[in-house]
């Protein structure tokens, strides 16, 4: 009796599980399709939830705009064509080879590969985004500030190889089902591809790493490092303001100049990035993700939460469930 309540109770978690992996894949795959010309071409290839690759080929695209939820972050890598888009109402283009990081900070619309294309879009789940690349945020967090306010990287014919070798290699993993550790294997490679498009970012703008000019730079690149590292048990802006030798008023001001957003509302967003990404796990309960981020007690997690988003963490993962 005991052995067919557990097989009947995991065949209802597993195929509960493979449900969620298909409305996924058919969310994007509708997302992106309904973009396609009629001669398009679109090849994709997922692991679960996590990490979903699009190729896609043709003349003429047009990205629709119901945006895909903060959970999963967008990537674009095009190879052949001309990239325009419109950012915060300002129209901008770009020749290929190009890469774009789809910040939710940015109101992206109208995204369009004019002519003949040839691109990659690349979908990662922010848990396992932010796994992946946590050995390379403190590496680069002098060079975040630029890159967050444009979020664009023109790429020279030889740098658009290595990273489109890189891809390929993720795709074919993503195709494969033998792998054992296909999620650590999949989570090294897309570090290495990180690695690679921060090595032409920073190649492009030696500035950021080799000039000193402006004091604020060095404060802002500072909180910017320890605001991802600690932000979790530190969430007052005094903390921040202390450890960089300047008062909470300065350093809200160099962050208001580059970002247009105070130290607090960005400790905020980073705070809340955080409880997402922990409310996603069912393995902890609200009480649990309170006391990991650092509140006094799932009364202020709430509190916090709601003010912030809205609606109350038990809710916001009510609706994520519902989402699939």
């Amino acid at each position: 009796m005991h052995t067919l309540s557990f097989r009947y109770i995991y065949a209802v978690i597993h195929l509960y599980i493979l449900s969620n992996m298909d409305q996924f894949e058919d969310k994007i795959s509708a997302w992106i399709r309904s973009g396609l010309s009629v001669n398009g071409k679109m090849e994709m290839a997922t692991y679960g939830n996590s990490l979903l690759m699009v190729r896609l080929a043709g003349t003429d695209f047009r990205l629709k705009e119901n945006w895909l939820p903060d959970r999963w972050h967008v990537f674009l890598q095009v190879y052949e064509g001309e990239l325009r888009l419109t950012v915060n109402a300002d129209r901008l283009g770009f020749d290929a080879p190009v890469y774009v990081d789809f910040l939710s900070r940015f109101a992206w619309s109208d995204v369009t590969l004019a002519g003949r294309y040839r691109a990659c879009i690349i979908v990662a789940e922010q848990e396992f985004f932010i796994e992946a690349t946590q050995s390379i945020r403190t590496k680069v967090t002098d060079g975040m500030m630029y890159f967050s306010q444009s979020p664009f990287t023109s790429l020279k014919e030889n740098e658009a190889i290595r990273l489109q070798q890189l891809e390929d290699v993720i795709f074919g993993t993503l195709r494969e089902e033998s792998n054992v550790f296909t999620r650590e294997l999949l989570q090294t490679m897309a570090c290495a591809w990180q690695y690679e498009l921060w090595n032409v970012f920073f190649h492009h703008h030696q500035t950021v790493r080799t000039e000193g000019k402006v004091h604020w730079n060095d404060i802002v690149s500072h909180f910017l490092y320890l605001a991802h590292t600690h932000c979790r048990e530190h969430h007052e802006v005094g903390w921040y303001a202390a450890q960089t030798g300047v008062s909470p008023d300065t350093l809200s001001a160099a962050l208001k100049r580059l970002f247009g957003k105070t130290a607090g509302i960005i400790l905020n967003e980073l705070l809340v990035n955080e409880a997402k990404v922990c409310l996603n796990n069912q393995a902890f309960s609200v009480q649990e993700v309170a006391e990991m981020l650092g509140f006094a007690d799932q009364s202020a997690f709430g509190k916090f939460f709601k003010r912030q988003c809205g609606m109350s963490p038990s809710e916001f993962r009510k609706q994520e469930n519902t989402a699939g």
